[in-house]
């Protein structure tokens, strides 16, 4: 059994960690759902944007599915995102498997870009984006 001052101490330490002491996602793209009836995935972005961070929900279709030098697939089902997965960009990747060539690009006429890999390992995946909302301040 712990003693007052032990116990007290246990306690606010717990309390600590689930509280305050969170640790910040890293900037990226977050898988969060796919909708299958409706074939609409929801991507939360989070990074900083002129000077401030924000939170951003993206609820996107697929466009185009792209592997290699194969044609493009132009299907709503052609693109596969893993639901949880978190997709950081690493445009300059190193040597090795883990570091992989991995690029998003939000483009101006409403369309995502995701392409992972290189040369016959290469996916180019496209997805128009439905809405685009930036969520306001978790405090």
């Amino acid at each position: 059994m712990l003693d007052n001052k032990r116990w007290v101490t246990t306690a606010l330490f717990g309390l600590l960690i689930s509280t305050g002491c969170k640790k910040p996602e890293p900037e990226g793209y977050r898988v969060v759902g796919y909708d299958a009836a409706t074939r609409q995935w929801t991507i939360m972005r989070n990074g900083v944007f002129d000077g401030k961070y924000l939170r951003k929900r993206l609820i996107v279709v697929c466009y185009s599915y792209r592997w290699g030098n194969h044609e493009s697939i132009l299907a709503e089902n052609a693109c596969h995102l893993q639901v949880g997965k978190l997709i950081v960009p690493n445009a300059m990747p190193g040597k090795g498997k883990e570091q992989e060539f991995l690029d998003i690009y939000e483009m101006p006429d409403e369309m995502l870009s995701i392409t992972e890999g290189r040369g016959d390992d290469r996916v180019l995946q496209l997805f128009k984006i439905i809405t685009y909302e930036v969520l306001p301040d978790e405090k």
